[in-house]
């Protein structure tokens, strides 16, 4: 028996991933397509025409792979490029000793939002939309590490929270695009925070990790104290720089450029055999090259991005860097060979390319894809509070009236 099922569309710079997730028992069974990315650079919309063309074509393949109907809506990842984050501490007080319920915790989690938006200004407020607010933790009374405050009584409730706004102007052009092909727009996620959900484990706990998403466009990452999100970043920058970068410094061609990234490219040069040479092709001619030369070029741009990311790192708290316990790499980018290496060279931390949620798939640069999934999943488990939304404890409660009333009180005791 077929159990909920969920569209997911990865809008990346090379190329556009559409994916159907099945729930068959307890399990979720993936298909995934994927075509060539036109209309689209750094997750950012540049041609809608073409980027239209690109998404009907992933999306008519996944049509033609599918044994089960696509549903009308999805969801899509965002990049962090497009995003704000921040904590936030927010507290509501009770009139007499109350039991806390669900509607409480919406009520922290709005004023929350609210607080957030007041302080960043009139600005902040126009151009960008919360999307998630990740509990870190609860407060009630003087009582605090508490992850799920329901059932629990007191006069006082805090909410320390990690929220994600996202660009409205973004946000529309995904929705309108998706209008095209006649779809709707259900939700987006933070790419960084849906890699994060598709590599957890039943056991996974992350402190004082740090978890990079390493594209064709885009690198991003987001820190985890205590298994919460409290830090997330982006940096422009992906595979296909190192491929412009190849292009300029050996002055090949772009095709020359990815077969020599491809077959040579490593991203720790002293692994290299010095002696080793490579031929390069030049149109008519070729020309032979030390092998260590292409490694030592992307060596070089990889090098600079991890050290941008101990800068900021270190600039936003240097206990980042101090008490990093391991480092999680993730993203296409991340199956460059030797990438691990350097990691660990410039993060003084374990490096892991980890294995994803679901051992089916295996092809890490999908985590996100993954990802989303399982969070959307997550969203519903009333036991642990992973993102805070009305519309999935209290359906019915944007109707207004008499029913909402009621809808609101059995939940409350539910």
């Amino acid at each position: 028996m077929l159990g909920q099922k969920f569209l997911t569309l990865d809008l990346g710079t090379s190329s556009i991933r559409a994916a159907l997730s099945v729930q068959k028992g307890d399990r979720f069974h993936f298909t995934i397509k994927t075509a060539p990315s036109r209309g689209i650079r750094n997750g950012n919309i540049i041609n809608l025409a073409s980027a239209k063309e690109s998404l009907n074509s992933a999306l008519n393949n996944l049509k033609l792979e599918s044994s089960v109907a696509l549903p009308n809506e999805a969801y899509v990842l965002i990049p962090g490029g497009c995003t704000l984050g921040y904590q936030v501490e927010a507290s509501i007080e009770f009139p007499g000793i109350k039991t806390i319920s669900h509607n409480d915790v919406n009520v922290v989690k709005n004023k929350a939002k609210d607080e957030l938006l007041r302080i960043k200004g009139q600005t902040v407020k126009s151009y960008y939309e919360v999307i998630h607010v990740v509990p870190q933790e609860f407060i009630v009374d003087t009582v605090d590490g508490i992850q799920n405050p329901i059932g629990r009584s007191g006069k006082r409730l805090t909410m320390r929270a990690f929220i994600v706004l996202a660009s409205r102007s973004h946000v529309k052009t995904i929705a309108d695009l998706l209008k095209e092909l006649n779809l709707k727009l259900k939700g987006v996620v933070l790419q960084s925070l849906a890699s994060s959900f598709g590599i957890r484990q039943p056991n996974s706990y992350f402190n004082n990790n740090l978890l990079l998403y390493m594209g064709a466009g885009n690198t991003e990452f987001i820190y985890f104290r205590e298994d919460k999100p409290v830090l997330s970043r982006h940096l422009p920058f992906g595979s296909e720089d190192i491929l412009e970068f190849l292009i300029k410094k050996l002055k090949v061609s772009r095709t020359e450029a990815e077969r020599l990234y491809n077959e040579y490219g490593s991203a720790y040069a002293f692994n290299v055999n010095k002696e080793e040479v490579v031929h390069v092709n030049y149109g008519s001619r070729t020309i032979k090259i030390p092998k260590i030369l292409v490694s030592a070029l992307i060596h070089q741009k990889l090098k600079e991005t991890f050290k941008d990311i101990k800068s900021i790192l270190s600039e936003e708290d240097r206990d980042y860097l101090e008490n990093l316990s391991g480092i999680y790499l993730t993203g296409g980018l991340s199956k460059l060979r030797d990438i691990t290496v350097l990691a660990e060279k410039i993060f003084k931390a374990p490096v892991v390319i980890p294995s994803l949620s679901h051992p089916e798939i295996t092809d890490v640069a999908l985590s996100p894809i993954v990802g989303v999934t399982d969070y959307i999943v997550s969203l519903s488990d009333r036991k642990k509070l992973s993102d805070i939304r009305e519309d999935l404890t209290k359906s019915y409660e944007k109707s207004g009236g008499f029913f909402a009333s009621l809808w609101r009180f059995i939940t409350d005791i539910i």
